[in-house]
């Protein structure tokens, strides 16, 4: 079920205007008082079609951090602009010093093909970030970006899926319970 609804996902996503719904998305993010509070945030660097999150990594307000594939696992690197190279699945990837403390990680920003109103997400089936995720102390500030169009009633969520406090989209803004 989850292939299905990932293929359909990827379907509905190539017919969006991505770049303004971004926007909009951001917008609501930047909003968010848990937003404004961080001061040391993990984000991803955007896939096409994917949430484009490059505006906020313009925000020097903020300490920026991007992962790594590394293995089975992602690494978390100091994002500096400019020291980035194609890296694992045609993703930009920093080229820093791993970061080893995570302790000051305010908040992790998430990417999604899809999600539910539960704060599952749907990815790219590789099981990344719910292996990072699920070692993350703050679960409470781990936050998905997603086209409301691509917010279903459920992603079939499986035992190793860890579940994101706040589910943002171009519409709505979702906290859930963990």
């Amino acid at each position: 079920m989850k292939n299905e609804l990932r293929e359909k996902a990827i379907e509905i996503r190539k017919r969006l205007n991505t770049e303004e719904l971004s926007k909009k998305i951001l917008q609501n993010l930047l909003c968010l008082e848990e937003y404004k509070r961080s001061k040391n945030i993990i984000c991803y660097y955007p896939l096409p079609k994917e949430v484009n999150t490059i505006p906020l990594l313009n925000d020097t307000s903020k300490n920026w951090y991007l992962p790594r594939v590394n293995g089975s696992k992602l690494e978390i690197c100091k994002y500096n602009k400019g020291e980035l190279t194609c890296g694992s699945f045609n993703i930009q990837e920093p080229i820093g010093q791993k970061l080893d403390d995570l302790t000051n990680i305010d908040m992790i920003i998430v990417p999604a093909i899809a999600a539910d109103k539960n704060g599952y997400r749907l990815g790219w089936g590789k099981g990344y970030y719910d292996r990072f995720l699920s070692s993350f102390v703050n679960k409470h500030k781990t936050i998905v970006l997603v086209y409301s169009e691509l917010v279903f009633d459920t992603v079939y969520p499986q035992n190793h899926d860890v579940k994101c406090s706040i589910l943002i989209s171009d519409k709505e803004i979702f906290r859930i319970d963990c």
